[in-house]
């Protein structure tokens, strides 16, 4: 079997010089050098030239390492280190530079003048590599088409990477870590949404079966998982289950966005000599289930090696090695569509602004659907797999011309299966760099600057007396156009699901023996990315539960055309009950000054609207009936904006028909109200607590949320206080790349405010980047107070 690292080096081109080793084809005296080597160097030596030959060079630099201290004395040993170096998959090509600048014998030198400049090319001397390929070219004589089309794309590579370098990215790129990364080879990020879940494939000590194998002279692959803690941290790597990882080879090379469904690589050379399948594991509750060959027209007679599948699962985006009419290069990046029967089918492929005559690896298509991530060799890089984006055109439904993501996240080396946070804040992808711990390891590109205009919804549906997980129905509707915009089973008892902001939603759960479950969400334009995360507990019918009718809408005394997509499934809900009647409450919150009796009037008068358009959707009278309460039953203090919105509610109560409603009691305790103004404005924001976030995150953690209610909570009762919200991080990166963040943080809690109902013209935002540190950043504590917000109370309007 075959490794997914081992199907790119397939793909690689080989240089195939008729140099190849070049100091093998010179004459014996050409490498005399004054010091004679030892049997023993002798022996090193030659085990090490048998090595490379074999393409195993990590055993080749073992062996030579063994007598370096003899060895870096003489020309061939420090060749054969920077040959080794330059060529593996697994190690940093970088520096191999180091070892070929020691070579003393000039002919020698000139000999292997393509490899001193293609390690000037992978150190990033662009302008000393381009004019060393341009000597090479023009010194060699009887040089092959494909060495002169190799070194001529190796100096357009060069050129390409001076550009990219002089319009660099102001980001931070950080190695995650030794919980995650080893000595050994760490590959293929693989990201939940939600980013509390990451799979990674590695060829590490301790992989089950604890082969090596003999292609490579590492370790099998294997299949590994981790997960963030409270402080956003990931945990200590571990195999991800015994139903995936085998004695051979396993590679994970997808993941669904809901982290349910896990994609693997798998080869066994019943495909041909490159050939292998994808397969999917899913999730159940408990564990991973056995690998299932993915049905449909995926799999082919060739090679498939990667998949990415979008966040309504509707679609797939993989790559494959087939020889179709559609090909356009070695290895293209294809579409394929879920079929009625289950299957995989309709197979696209994307065509010319993505697909390259060369080899295209790694596509992720991010939860909009709206911007796809690849690695390819075809399009203009800096050399190796550059990682290129593509976004989608609604005008011509197709994707556009890809781009190169740009420096420093790509390097002259291969930079590969890179995806995406769903802020579009950090990106996670495989590279060797000069901080790595050994092979390639996983990296995070920290990028606040970019922005992705989304809401994800997430959580899990559970019963509320037992708390065990429930596959509920949900459906999302538009409000605004009664489209349904989501419609799926949560499976596993997990949701995820994504929606453009402006637009008002009906959020609806819904089970078999289960009061169904309402909300509303509506999120104003923003330019930033929204989470919203919550457990549904569904109630079990039984007498005097009750739910709210979240998405029914009643202005000066008439219901609103959009409510009746809520009350239409109130109407199936009321129908299929057999023992049960359902009361519609209608409840007002209490605000100074009000007529408690006319209150009541209004909502009685508001109540029979309601009634009126459940009979006209064929409901029985009996089955029936309508309150209006005025503010009699408040669920929740009416001294806070907060607590009179959740008084100001539309309910549904289940009750058997001899029994009458019984209404909860106040649930929040009354709050001492707060000082009145005074000339120090300080006074007034007198909050407990800090918002605080993960290193390179913009996160509202519910703790932090409870933080923003309460100056909501104030801002609500000084009506023209005008409020500064500061962003704040630590030091780790450039000036202009904190004060981006932190701006980024300040934003997105003036959206929050914003959505919770304070007007948009009351909030100030300005970052102050790490210019105002309370802690000390030379620990990870001090930098964790210093990455916060701040609220500063400005003017009164």
């Amino acid at each position: 079997m075959k490794s997914i690292f081992t199907i790119i080096q397939i793909l690689t081109i080989r240089i195939l010089f008729y140099l190849s080793l070049a100091f093998l084809l010179l004459p014996n005296d050409s490498l005399a050098q004054k010091n004679k080597k030892s049997p023993e160097l002798k022996k090193h030596l030659k085990f090490a030239e048998e090595s490379i030959e074999f393409d195993l060079y990590q055993q080749a630099i073992d062996v030579l390492l063994e007598v370096e201290k003899e060895g870096q004395n003489f020309d061939d040993w420090n060749f054969l280190m920077g040959y080794a170096y330059q060529h593996s998959l697994y190690l940093n090509k970088s520096k191999s530079l180091y070892y070929f600048e020691k070579v003393k014998d000039r002919y020698l030198y000139c000999k292997i003048k393509f490899y001193i400049a293609r390690a000037l090319h992978l150190n990033h001397r662009f302008e000393d590599a381009y004019k060393l390929f341009d000597k090479f070219l023009g010194e060699s004589e009887g040089l092959d088409k494909e060495t002169i089309e190799l070194v001529n794309r190796y100096k357009s590579q060069c050129v390409v990477g001076r550009k990219l370098m002089k319009d660099s990215l102001d980001l931070l790129i950080v190695n995650l870590g030794e919980k995650v990364n080893t000595k050994y080879t760490e590959i293929v990020p693989l990201l939940s949404a939600d980013e509390s879940m990451m799979v990674i494939t590695s060829r590490r000590e301790g992989s089950k079966g604890g082969e090596v194998d003999e292609l490579s002279g590492l370790f099998y692959e294997d299949v590994y998982i981790t997960h963030r803690d409270n402080e956003g941290e990931w945990q200590q790597l571990k195999s991800i289950s015994d139903n995936i990882n085998t004695v051979h080879h396993d590679a994970a090379v997808g993941l669904s966005p809901d982290g349910n469904t896990l994609f693997l690589y798998h080869a066994d050379g019943k495909n041909g000599e490159s050939g292998g399948d994808l397969y999917k594991s899913e999730w159940n509750g408990i564990g991973w289930t056995n690998l299932e060959p993915l049905p449909g027209e995926i799999n082919s007679s060739y090679s498939e090696t990667h998949a990415s599948m979008t966040a309504d699962g509707k679609s797939i985006y993989f790559t494959s090695t087939r020889k179709n009419k559609g090909a356009i290069g070695k290895q293209d990046i294809y579409v394929a569509h879920l079929q009625t029967d289950g299957s995989w089918g309709n197979v696209q492929n994307l065509g010319p602004n993505i697909n390259s005559e060369e080899d295209e690896e790694g596509p992720f298509v991010h939860p909009n659907g709206k911007v796809l991530y690849f690695s390819s060799k075809g399009h203009e890089g800096m050399g190796g797999y550059d990682i290129f984006y593509s976004e989608w055109n609604e005008m011509t439904q197709s994707w556009d011309k890809a781009k190169n993501i740009g420096y420093p996240i790509n390097t002259a080396d291969h930079d590969v299966f890179y995806v995406i946070s769903a802020d579009g804040e950090r990106g996670y992808f495989s590279s060797i760099r000069n901080d790595s711990y050994g092979g390639p390891d996983i990296y995070m590109a920290m990028i606040p600057s970019k922005t992705i205009n989304l809401i994800a919804v997430n959580g899990e549906v559970r019963d509320a007396e037992t708390r065990n997980l429930i596959e509920a129905h949900i459906e999302v509707v538009d409000n605004y156009t009664g489209e349904v915009v989501q419609n799926f089973k949560a499976e596993g008892g997990k949701y995820l699901f994504y929606l453009d902001p402006n637009r008002n939603y009906g959020f609806r759960v819904m089970q078999d023996g289960y009061l169904f479950h309402s909300e509303n969400i509506f999120i104003p334009e923003q330019t930033d990315y929204i989470e919203i995360s919550e457990i549904i507990a569904l109630q079990r019918i039984g007498d005097q539960k009750r739910e709210p009718l979240s998405n029914v809408f009643l202005k000066d005394r008439d219901l609103k055309s959009n409510s009746k997509y809520e009350l239409s499934e109130l109407t199936n809900f009321i129908k299929k009950l057999n023992d049960y009647v359902v009361d519609i409450n209608v409840h007002a919150a209490k605000y100074e000054g009000q007529d408690s009796v006319e209150l009541l009037k209004l909502t009685q008068i508001d109540a029979d609207r309601i009634f009126k358009e459940l009979i006209s959707n064929g409901v029985d009278m009996e089955k029936v009936s309508v309150h209006g309460y005025g503010w009699q039953h408040p669920i929740a203090s009416n001294q806070s904006q907060l607590g009179r919105i959740k008084n100001e509610r539309i309910e549904y109560v289940v009750r058997t028909p001899e029994e009458t409603v019984v209404f909860e009691e106040i649930i929040e305790t009354v709050e001492e109200p707060l000082p009145q103004i005074t000339p120090y404005l300080g006074e007034v924001m007198n909050i407990t607590g800090t918002i605080t976030f993960a290193f390179g995150s913009n996160q509202i953690t519910a703790e932090c949320y409870k933080i923003i209610t309460q100056v909501f909570d104030v801002m609500y009762r000084y009506p023209n206080l005008v409020v500064e919200v500061g962003g704040h991080t630590d030091n780790k990166g450039s000036s202009a790349f904190n004060y981006q963040l932190g701006e980024k943080r300040a934003r997105i809690v003036v959206q929050e405010l914003v959505r919770l109902g304070i007007e948009r013209d009351r909030l100030k935002y300005k970052s102050f980047g790490f210019d105002m540190p309370i802690a000390d950043n030379n620990t990870d504590e001090g930098r964790k107070k210093n990455r916060r917000i701040s609220f500063t109370p400005l003017i009164f309007k």
